[in-house]
């Protein structure tokens, strides 16, 4: 209203709407004091909040519970009735934390210098053989059948599967308290606990290794928080950018690769991923290749640490690789890439193969390697295989090599490069091989690596 008004006027009346908490006959001091009042209160909630936050988040994605106490009680909900009136809750003895892997920035745990010391994977052998954290142990809290039987008791008696599974699994825990396995840890070691959601199997062990003195954290949301976080690593593959290492069957593709990451590239061996050099008798005789779901937890470990701005060498696969099967949004870029061809003389093809498959010239493994060769029967022919046989047989390493190459894998590898070749290279006069490396000998790849790398780097 006017300072000044004209008692002839009459004033007009505020909005229906609006409220005023201040009057017009309200002292200045007092609406001083008001405004000093509501700003110290704010300014102490903000202190409050950012000060819980700061408590609560650890850099890594780690956290730690409600009052950092291992008790299984939840302080602010499912508390329960103490035995008598008038007693409390006693105070925390314990701290675990908790390892959050759910945001763009939380790596994969691993084990190493500056990491964890170990990663506990209590789940049962069974869940454990089909997929893990690429690093952890297996320290299985309940079996496979002792997970069986109190799963069973739990959907009837929820109290007696916890009374049951609790004995059982204080007794895994017992011996591995007695076992090697903590044998040489300090008790400054950092222990990662996993179990499948990060629940009671998990718990039940961090809680004794917290009370030992250990470090320890459990990770949360377990198994399927890590895998969940894998999926999200392997939808990353489309946005990068390759460079693909071609060329025939012992090129030596993967010794490039290794000279290749030796010179500072981003290279992604899919084959050691694998364990498989991706041919008939490229699977390891002393170790079987990882199930679908590990290979992709050790593809996600390698993308994790990818700089998508700069250029990924992998080299030249077909979709699958031995049991393996690249995941789909790889092979499709993979198609489109760039490529570089080797180009590699017989004699150092015959010398380079030898060399990454010398078990199979030792005379104990010759069933293993015939049973291969007998394999490739529906596709050279008898007469081939049964010459590929007999020079095995006499040791005549050299020749059967440069057998196999002319007779078979030459041939293949043509055939699956006109396969793999998109339509819009084949029906024009371009290609995808952007450059060629003509290859003497062995000596020959670390510099040819140091050439490819600054040939790409102009295009960065």
């Amino acid at each position: 209203p006017d300072p000044n008004p004209n008692p002839n006027e009459t004033q007009p009346d505020p909005p229906k709407h609006c409220s005023c908490f201040f009057s017009d006959k309200m002292p200045i001091r007092y609406l001083r004091r008001s405004l000093v009042a509501v700003t110290v209160w704010l300014l102490a909630v903000t202190i409050t909040i950012l000060r819980s936050i700061v408590e609560k988040i650890e850099p890594g994605g780690l956290k730690s519970p409600a009052n950092a106490t291992s008790s299984i009680i939840d302080h602010k909900k499912n508390v329960p009735t103490a035995p008598f009136p008038g007693m409390k809750i006693g105070p925390p003895r314990e701290v675990i934390w908790h390892l959050y892997i759910d945001q763009p920035t939380h790596h994969i745990p691993k084990t190493g210098k500056g990491e964890w010391d170990m990663i506990l994977d209590v789940r049962s052998p069974k869940e454990y053989q089909e997929d893990h954290i690429p690093g952890s142990i297996s320290t299985p809290v309940l079996d496979n059948d002792a997970r069986a039987i109190v799963g069973t008791k739990y959907k009837k008696d929820r109290f007696l599967a916890r009374r049951i599974g609790a004995a059982m699994i204080s007794d895994s825990i017992s011996a591995l308290l007695k076992s090697d396995v903590l044998n040489d840890k300090p008790q400054s070691s950092k222990i990662l606990v996993v179990c499948w959601r990060g629940g009671e199997r998990s718990h039940s062990l961090a809680t004794i290794l917290a009370r030992v003195g250990y470090r320890t954290a459990v990770l949360k949301g377990g198994y399927q928080a890590y895998r969940k976080r894998v999926r999200q690593h392997l939808s990353t593959l489309s946005k990068l950018k390759y460079i693909v290492i071609a060329g025939p069957t012992g090129s030596g593709k993967t010794l490039f690769l290794d000279h290749l990451k030796q010179n500072g590239a981003q290279v992604i061996d899919l084959e050691k991923a694998a364990n498989h050099k991706g041919s008939i008798l490229g699977d390891c005789l002393e170790s079987g290749q990882p199930t679908q779901k590990m290979f992709e937890g050790i593809l996600a470990k390698e993308v994790q640490n990818i700089d998508p701005t700069k250029p990924v060498y992998i080299e030249d696969e077909a979709s699958r690789i031995g049991n393996i099967h690249l995941p789909i949004d790889l092979w499709k870029k993979k198609k489109q890439a760039k490529r570089v061809s080797l180009e590699v003389d017989v004699p150092l093809r015959v010398r380079n193969i030898r060399a990454d498959y010398t078990y199979f010239e030792l005379k104990k493994n010759f069933p293993e390697l015939q049973k291969r060769l007998e394999g490739l029967r529906k596709v050279v022919g008898k007469k081939s295989v049964d010459r590929y046989i007999n020079l095995a047989e006499e040791g005549k390493w050299d020749e059967l090599v440069e057998d196999l190459l002319r007779s078979h894998y030459d041939h293949a590898y043509a055939k699956a490069v006109s396969r793999n070749t998109p339509d819009d290279v084949k029906n024009t006069t371009g290609n995808q091989i952007a450059m060629k490396v003509g290859l003497a000998s062995e000596g020959e790849y670390n510099r040819a690596a140091r050439d490819v790398i600054e040939r790409f780097k102009l295009e960065e």
